[in-house]
């Protein structure tokens, strides 16, 4: 009876290839909330923000992390 039996699935390269770029993606998403979070924290405790006590107030700006100045 072997027509009625499934054939055994093969995982193709592609199958593959998607498989890695959901685990890349999972990771990239994992490491923007995790950022998100700690930035969140920070802001709570008023570490950043544009009432923060440490923040550089005056003439220089503020600054992101990548050290671009917000405008």
């Amino acid at each position: 009876m072997g027509i009625f039996k499934r054939p055994e699935y093969q995982e193709t390269e592609t199958d593959k290839m998607i498989k890695r770029q959901l685990e890349e993606e999972q990771k990239e998403r994992a490491v923007k909330e995790e950022a998100r979070a700690e930035r969140k924290r920070r802001y709570a405790k008023g570490m950043i923000g544009s009432r923060s006590m440490f923040s550089r107030a005056g003439g220089s700006g503020f600054y992101d992390p990548e050290g671009q100045q917000y405008s």
